[in-house]
């Protein structure tokens, strides 16, 4: 085995431990969410993880004439070497979420994704989320 062989066999050999190392970071993370009782739903594992996390007001009720409380859901793509890499985050289904709010939680989620750069990135994000939608109902009453 000539010398450039063994380096290309030497460095395939570190990315698939890369690759390893990602890929258990990622369930432990999926796991936090499990242990903290935070809903989700695995819509993909693999080649990327992909989470859909549905968040509400407590007061949120949806129905009738008009719906009370906000509602969204976060759709989490995380890349194969997340957390070295930022995930993507959307927002979808949204209910009662103003423009204003959506640009509030655009910015503080950038910012949280940031803050938490090589570390669990997911948890923090939800938990700010739910924060700020909090926060949101408190300040409209």
């Amino acid at each position: 085995m000539s010398e450039n062989e063994c380096e290309a066999a030497e460095r395939e050999v570190r990315l698939e431990g890369v690759a390893k190392f990602n890929r258990h970071l990622q369930s432990n993370e999926v796991l936090t969410l499990h242990y903290l009782g935070l809903p989700y739903m695995v819509l993909c594992r693999s080649p990327q993880l992909r989470l859909k996390l549905p968040l509400s007001t407590h007061n949120y009720q949806n129905g009738g004439t008009t719906a009370r409380g906000i509602a969204l859901q976060l759709i989490v793509t995380c890349p194969v070497n997340y957390p070295l890499q930022l995930p993507r985050i959307d927002l979808a289904e949204q209910r009662n979420v103003s423009v204003r709010l959506e640009t509030k939680l655009r910015a503080q989620i950038a910012r949280a994704l940031d803050q938490h750069m090589g570390l669990q990135m997911i948890v923090p994000v939800v938990t700010l989320v739910q924060i700020l939608l909090n926060n949101e109902v408190r300040l409209q009453h």
